[in-house]
C-alpha cells in the first residue's frame, strides 16, 4: 500500500513549517486601502478609545434631564435654544442661562455634547419629533411634554473601542469590516505578508502554444495553466506562468532552472508528466536537479502520481530550497492535488488554518429536499462505489439545504480528464479511506470552490 493521504499532508505541513519563517521575515507595509485579502503579519490593536468623547446619538436638543422629570403634556417644560453644534465642530463651552427658562443647545447626530456650565448639565438628547418648537421676538423655544432620561440619545465616551482592544489578529485575513474598524480608530496601515510567488508551467508536447493555431487535429488546448494561474491568483498569490513546455528532458530542465534563479518563487507548480509513462519526465529532470523528493505517489483519487519535491536554489541563500509539485495532466486530477496537496502547504507558511469541511448529505437526481431526514446512515440505496484504500475526492453540486442539513449530489461523469461536468460542480466532495460505497442519506465532508 502506498502513502496515505493523511500521511502525505503530514508531510506537506512539516516541509511548510520548515520555510514558513523565512516566508514570515519578509512582510510589507499596506494601505488600509488596499489590505482586503491580505494577511496580518502582526496582531493589529487600536491605538485610541472610541468614540473619544460623548456625541449625540440623534438630531434633536441637548439638554438637562434633570429640568424635564415634572413635564406632562398639561404642563410642558420649556427650553430656549442658546446655538448649534454640528459633527465635527468643538464643544459648547459657554450656554448663558439668564432668566427662568433653561438652555438647550440643538444638536445633530455625533456631534459632541456642551459641557456641563453653570450647573446645567447637558446629559441628554431630546429628538426633533419629540418637541414642538416656536419663535418669539427672534429668539427659539422648544418645549418638552414628558420626562428624558439621563443620558437618552447619548453615545458614551470609550463604549465602542477601547485602547488595546485587538482589531486584526495575526495571520488573519482581513476582510472589509475589519478595515472599517481599523479606519474608525485612526490606522492608515498595517504590516502585511507578502503574497507568495508561484511560477506555474504546463507539460506536454500535445498541447498547443500560446496563441498557436489550432491546425494539427491531435494538439489540444492547455487548461490547466489558465486554471491553476486563475485559481492561485483567487487564493492571493502572485502567479507568473512560465508557457507550454514540451516532453523533452532539456526543455523541462530549463523550465525548472527558470523557476529557481535568484529567490524570486516560493513555489514552483508544473502539471503532467509525473506517472510512469515514457514522456513522464519529471521524476527523472528532479534527479538531474538534485532535488529531495518528499513524496510521489499518494492514495487519492483523482491525483494518485501527484509528486512533491524540494529543490536546491542556483544560489546559496537563507531560503536554500524552493517547495516543487507536480500535478497530474488530467484536468481535474490537477485541480483536487491544487486543493487538497498544494494549499495545505500555501496555508502552512502563511499562518493559515487549515480549511475545515462541512457536513452534507448524499442525495440523487431525483431526490427532494428533506427526503433523507429519517433515512439512516448507510440504509439508503446505493449511489456509488469508490476504492476503500484511497481517499477519493469527487466535484459535486450542493442543492440547498434544509432545516437540518446541506444536501450534495455527486456530479453525474467523474472522469478527471472531463471539464464539462466539472464546470456543474460549485464543491469537492471527499470520501475517506475505509469506505468503499456511498448511500443515499450519508454524511460526507464538502468543500465550496470559489
Amino acid at each position: 500500500m502506498g502513502l496515505s493521504y493523511t500521511e502525505a499532508i503530514r508531510l506537506v505541513e512539516a516541509e511548510a513549517y520548515r520555510k514558513r519563517n523565512v516566508f514570515l521575515s519578509r512582510a510589507e507595509t499596506c494601505s488600509i486601502y488596499a489590505a482586503r485579502g491580505r494577511i496580518a503579519r502582526h496582531t493589529i490593536y487600536s491605538p485610541i478609545s472610541t468614540p473619544r468623547f460623548d456625541t449625540s446619538a440623534m438630531d434633536g436638543y441637548a439638554l438637562s434631564s434633570a429640568a424635564t422629570k415634572d413635564a406632562t403634556v398639561e404642563y410642558p417644560r420649556t427650553f430656549e435654544v442658546k446655538g448649534i453644534t454640528a459633527a465635527g465642530d468643538e464643544p459648547f463651552t459657554e450656554v448663558k442661562h439668564d432668566g427662568p427658562i433653561p438652555p438647550c443647545v440643538e444638536i445633530m447626530t455625533g456631534a459632541p455634547f456642551p459641557k456641563t456650565v453653570e450647573q446645567e448639565d447637558f446629559d441628554c438628547c431630546v429628538r426633533y419629533e419629540d418637541v414642538i418648537v416656536e419663535e418669539r421676538s427672534g429668539r427659539r423655544f422648544v418645549t418638552v411634554t414628558k420626562p428624558a432620561k439621563p443620558k437618552q440619545n447619548r453615545r458614551l465616551a470609550a463604549t465602542d473601542f477601547q485602547t488595546d482592544n485587538a482589531i486584526v489578529k495575526e495571520g488573519e485575513l482581513i476582510h472589509p469590516n475589519q478595515v472599517m474598524a481599523m479606519a474608525s480608530v485612526g490606522i492608515t496601515e498595517l504590516s502585511v505578508l507578502l503574497k507568495p510567488r508561484i511560477a506555474v508551467f504546463s507539460t506536454g508536447s500535445e498541447l498547443l502554444l500560446a496563441k498557436e493555431e489550432s491546425t494539427k487535429l491531435h494538439r489540444i488546448s492547455d487548461s490547466n495553466g489558465p486554471y491553476l494561474t486563475a485559481t492561485l491568483e483567487d487564493w492571493g498569490a502572485i502567479v507568473d506562468f512560465l508557457g507550454v513546455i514540451p516532453d523533452q528532458t532539456e526543455d523541462l530542465e530549463q523550465a525548472l532552472l527558470r523557476g529557481l534563479h535568484g529567490s524570486r518563487y516560493d513555489l514552483i507548480i508544473s502539471s503532467g508528466a509525473v506517472s510512469a509513462g515514457r514522456y513522464d519526465l519529471i521524476p527523472a529532470v528532479l534527479e538531474r536537479l538534485r532535488a529531495r523528493t518528499v513524496f510521489h505517489k499518494v492514495e487519492m483519487k483523482p491525483g494518485h502520481p501527484v509528486l512533491f519535491s524540494m529543490l536546491p536554489r542556483l544560489e546559496t541563500a537563507p531560503d536554500s530550497e524552493v517547495a516543487f509539485f507536480g500535478l497530474p495532466g488530467n484536468p481535474v486530477a490537477s485541480a483536487a492535488c491544487l486543493r487538497f496537496i498544494v494549499v495545505p502547504y500555501l496555508n502552512t507558511i502563511r499562518l493559515q488554518p487549515q480549511e475545515k469541511p462541512y457536513k452534507a448529505r448524499i442525495m440523487t437526481m431525483n431526490d427532494k429536499l428533506g427526503s433523507h431526514h429519517d433515512i439512516p446512515l448507510g440504509s439508503g440505496k446505493p449511489v456509488t462505489t469508490v476504492p476503500m484504500e484511497k481517499d477519493v475526492f469527487r466535484p459535486g453540486t450542493l442543492c440547498g439545504s434544509t432545516d437540518q442539513d446541506l444536501m450534495v449530489q455527486l456530479i453525474s461523469d467523474h472522469s478527471p480528464g472531463k471539464i464539462k461536468p466539472f464546470l456543474e460542480a460549485n464543491c469537492w466532495i471527499r470520501i475517506p479511506h475505509g469506505v468503499s460505497e456511498i448511500r443515499e442519506g450519508d454524511s460526507v465532508g464538502i468543500y465550496p470552490m470559489r
